[in-house]
């Protein structure tokens, strides 16, 4: 196995997949989401950056990770990653490593 790969121990942080499904929609004929559980897997968390920016007059941390799970085909830009009660939505397409053994998802923490 490569050296970029990471073995299936290092996959230890449960995570939730979950699809935005349309519901209906409000008093203003505004679509209104909910987010539906689609799986629960297993792992790998590494932080990317913590960078600060100025906007609108206030300061917040921009937190970023990568998630590497187990290689799937129904993982989509428009899913969002729930762990440890936090939301993360995920930032663009997924990438495969190896021959679809992982995917490499880059999320951003949703304040």
């Amino acid at each position: 196995m490569p050296d970029d790969l990471p073995s299936i121990g290092q996959l230890d942080r449960r995570i939730v997949l979950q699809h935005n499904t349309p519901s209906g929609s409000n008093d203003y004929n505004e679509p209104v989401d909910s987010w539906a559980t689609y799986d629960e897997v297993w792992a790998m968390l590494e932080f990317h950056r913590s960078t600060e920016s100025e906007a609108a007059a206030r300061e917040f941390a921009d937190f970023g990770a990568y998630f590497t799970i187990r290689h799937r085909t129904d993982v989509l830009a428009e899913d969002r990653i729930v762990y440890e009660s936090n939301i993360y939505e995920i930032i663009g397409r997924p990438r495969e490593l190896g021959r679809r053994q992982y995917l490499k998802v880059q999320a951003r923490l949703i304040e």
